[in-house]
């Protein structure tokens, strides 16, 4: 595969960049008390710079340790003491041929911060902030410029500016969040006079470094920045000097809204989500370099998008958390392990905790990613192809083990086959190939359609038995649960072919049943869930996710009946009850409600099958049990045990 586009150097100002590849400005979740780089993440960022990115931009560093700094821990450039904790980060990414550029922000008030450019009630905040003064800002100015001037001194390449998000600087932009009267405010030019003031000042008191800025060009406020306003800001930093643009967008997960421009899109929300932001900043600043940003994974698509023109730069977030390997991988044509958006890793960030990838376990713990050699090579038999047992498989392999994975399927894969099917996840899809390509890559033998059986573990005496068969979906104790248009979400989502008609009920308001309602609906089916609890989606913790899933169900019309109960199976459809309308005078009971279906898909809870699995146990001397079948969890739980044990063997 050709990638010449995404592997051409570039200059940022006089600084050269090896490749396009930008590792995006993102925190990892643990912080020193003394506001010093851990670590651990200087680790975590030396091992992105092994693996290729052209420029690595440093997480959010604060300015000022109290003024608008919000209450959210951070890395601090604010004192002369912070500096050699950066200079030990700058100097282990450049050992491997990466530049790297300090990124300087102030919270305002977001995440429990107390100050903003207004005193007002909006959306992005938690709380009415106080209105900082204009000798405030002022002084705000000078910290940002002396910030700079740190990290200048530790080596740092260049410095970006971080005017998104609606940060301090992003809300002083903002319309929708600026209503100062004074000089920092009233009109356009007003709005614009902070970041202005902080470029020109970097600008002047350093010449030749690169200074570099990144906004919103989209704001999801009522009376914020849209994109017309977005291409006005664009033009006027532009003017200023700046080495390139950092496009972005504001979005929220705080309230239960949706922007059609997520910073931090799931997989529900098609992948290079905010290019055409690059793309409309691209054409009216022709002469300066564009950074892209938003779910940008797949090598050829980023390549393609910089030959085209749209940006000159793609932003990699989650993509270099998933394989910190990435640029290189790309450029070798060898398959990258892919981001499957799950948001697990913002999520934890929003959270408070230490990052986390479904697909890397090994994020944070890069010092410790080093596979041992075994004393003794073993015959490994994994029951079961999901991910806890493909991960384990290709672990034990490359420390040199015999193995063999059985599965009773036809096909890899476990839960995530049928999750993979529907056209919105071909984000699991593409990671049901890597997984492919590893166990090919690894030799793992692979066994399908095959049944493990107590006998069958007696026969092959295998040193190591690892029991990764997953959770068997339950089937609701009803009448007529045995009809046959009744079938298992899981069995619907493997191969919708079997199945004929025009309605169609799912039993379950969770994300598997949601997903197969979204499913069904785009194979032609009229579809309504049916969900006992009061809400759907209620055991998704992850806002974004739930939103854009409801987003789906929404434009396929899909109907949604909370608080409703399935009664019973009956010939042509299922019989439902639903809670009286309490205008009724009646409290408790339902009314019976039929439902026509020609298809009835059953997505509630699963169980693991633990008769067979201590039938199993009882035919090896070591025996391991992972994945759901020992605790029900997610693609990152499966993977994380399936990497435990694979080390362990």
């Amino acid at each position: 595969m050709d990638l010449g586009f995404l592997f051409n150097p570039i200059k940022l100002g006089n600084v050269e960049i090896s490749n396009r590849c930008v590792m995006a400005p993102m925190g990892a979740g643990i912080y020193s008390p003394d506001d010093k780089y851990p670590k651990k993440t200087i680790r975590y960022f030396e091992e992105r710079a092994k693996g290729g990115a052209g420029l690595i931009i440093s997480s959010n560093t604060r300015i000022h340790d109290k003024l608008a700094a919000g209450a959210y821990p951070l890395v601090g450039i604010y004192n002369d003491r912070l500096i050699s904790s950066h200079e030990d980060l700058v100097e282990k990414v450049h050992k491997h041929g990466s530049k790297i550029f300090l990124q300087i922000a102030q919270f305002g008030c977001k995440f429990g911060g107390t100050e903003g450019p207004s005193s007002i009630y909006s959306l992005n905040y938690n709380i009415k902030p106080r209105e900082l003064t204009t000798s405030e800002l002022d002084s705000l100015v000078k910290y940002f410029i002396e910030g700079a001037q740190r990290g200048i001194k530790a080596g740092y390449d260049g410095i970006e500016v971080h005017g998104g998000y609606d940060y301090l600087i992003g809300a002083m932009i903002s319309p929708a969040l600026n209503k100062r009267t004074d000089k920092y405010g009233v009109n356009f030019e007003g709005r614009m006079k902070f970041p202005a003031d902080i470029i020109k000042g970097i600008v002047k008191e350093f010449p030749g470094v690169p200074v570099g800025f990144k906004f919103s060009a989209y704001e999801w406020l009522p009376g914020g920045i849209d994109i017309a306003l977005g291409k006005e800001i664009a033009k006027y930093i532009s003017g200023l000097g700046v080495a390139f643009l950092d496009v972005a967008s504001a979005s929220s997960t705080t309230t239960l809204i949706s922007s059609p421009y997520s910073h931090v899109p799931p997989i529900y929300v098609p992948r290079n989500t905010l290019m055409p932001l690059a793309e409309e900043i691209k054409k009216v600043c022709p002469d300066t370099i564009i950074i892209a940003n938003g779910a940008i994974t797949v090598p050829s698509e980023a390549d393609e998008a910089i030959s085209k023109g749209r940006c000159d730069m793609v932003a990699l977030g989650r993509a270099l958390i998933a394989d910190p390997y990435w640029p290189n991988k790309a450029k070798a044509g060898i398959p990258v392990t892919p981001c499957i958006r799950c948001n697990v890793c913002h999520h934890q960030l929003w959270l408070g905790t230490p990052l986390c990838c479904s697909m890397n376990p090994d994020v944070l713990h890069e010092s410790q990613q080093d596979l041992s050699i075994p004393g003794r090579k073993k015959n490994v038999m994994v029951v079961g192809a999901g991910p806890a047992g493909m991960r384990c498989a290709v672990t034990a392999s490359k420390r040199g083990h015999n193995v063999t994975i059985y599965e009773k399927k036809s096909y890899i894969g476990g839960m995530m086959y049928p999750g993979s099917r529907p056209d919105f996840k071909e984000d699991v899809a593409r990671a049901l190939d890597w997984f492919r390509f590893e166990l090919k890559e690894n030799n793992v033998n692979i066994v399908l359609n095959t049944e493990v059986t107590y006998e069958m573990v007696e026969k092959i005496r295998p040193d190591a038995l690892v029991v990764a068969i997953g959770a068997k979906p339950l089937r609701p104790d009803v009448p007529g649960i045995e009809k046959p248009f009744v079938d298992f979400a899981i069995n619907i989502l493997a191969d919708i072919s079997k199945y004929k008609g025009t309605k169609a009920v799912v039993i379950g308001g969770g994300d598997v049943g949601c997903e197969t309602a979204c499913y069904l609906a785009d194979n032609g089916f009229k579809v309504t869930i049916i969900e006992v609890l009061p809400k759907i989606l209620e055991e998704n913790k992850i806002t974004e996710e739930k939103l854009r899933l409801s987003d789906l169900l929404k434009e396929r019309n899909i109907n949604i009946m909370t608080e409703t109960k399935l009664n019973k199976i009956v010939d042509g459809g299922v019989e439902v009850l639903i809670p009286y309308d309490t205008q009724m005078g009646l409290s408790e009971g339902g009314r019976q409600e039929g439902l026509e279906a020609d298809l009835v898909a059953i997505a509630v809870n699963s169980k693991a099958d633990s008769d067979f699995i201590k039938m199993l146990d009882m035919k090896a001397e070591e025996v391991h049990i992972i994945g759901d079948c020992s605790y029900p969890g997610r693609i990152k739980e499966a993977v994380e045990s399936g990497e435990r044990v694979g080390r362990l063997l």
